[in-house]
């Protein structure tokens, strides 16, 4: 497996800086259910020039997804496709067994623009927050930064429930945000945590 180059290994609570990025081309992904009766895919976008720190760059579509749902006959078929808030792709996505679906950052930009997004199986908006929306101006300082990227999120702990109605992720101070995958509403659980290790993009597996 590769690895984002300069994200090696733990970001300490405090986090020291880090001084540059390298990032795998974004490419489409597919992620299925648990029962593996739906699935979705995820295409890049080709909007750089939206992505932070690469002002003046080309602009384009932005990432899309793609709905399917299994048939008695145990083909897919096509329901819909919907654009996203991710300018080239997202970094993580995860989806619910009823087909609504979350996605976490931005390509080559952990950190920045829209980086958590929900979605009903349909591909309507939910809501989205950036960075700022989930922490209310607090302990942004302390977020590890690189050239490109805040790195909030801690691998690999990201999931949704069994019943579809909630997804987690851990965080940097140590504590979980859970994500209401209904009403997009999140609420903060603190915890402490010694390392955080980043996340692989989900193409980069």
């Amino acid at each position: 497996m590769r690895t984002v180059a300069v994200f090696l290994a733990l970001c300490a609570l405090g986090g020291a800086r880090m001084l540059a990025d390298d990032w795998p081309q974004a490419r489409p992904i597919t992620i299925f259910t648990e029962a593996a009766d739906r699935f979705l895919r995820i295409v890049p976008g080709r909007s750089v020039g939206d992505v932070f720190g690469f002002s003046g760059a080309p602009k384009g579509p932005y990432a899309t997804a793609e709905m399917y749902v299994r048939q008695p006959d145990r083909s897919y078929r096509f329901t819909g496709a919907a654009t996203l808030v991710n300018p080239v792709a997202p970094v993580n996505a995860l989806l619910a067994p009823d087909g609504a679906f979350i996605t976490f950052d931005n390509w080559h930009n952990l950190g920045y623009g829209k980086v958590v997004a929900i979605y009903r199986a349909d591909g309507t908006p939910i809501k989205s927050y950036t960075l700022d929306d989930l922490y209310r101006g607090r302990d942004l300082a302390r977020v590890p930064t690189s050239v490109s990227s805040r790195t909030w999120r801690c691998a690999p702990f990201f999931f949704v429930a069994p019943d579809g109605r909630e997804a987690y992720t851990r965080e940097f101070l140590g504590g979980e945000l859970v994500f209401d995958m209904r009403d997009g509403s999140f609420r903060y659980m603190p915890g402490t945590v010694k390392e955080c290790v980043v996340p692989q993009p989900q193409w980069d597996r």
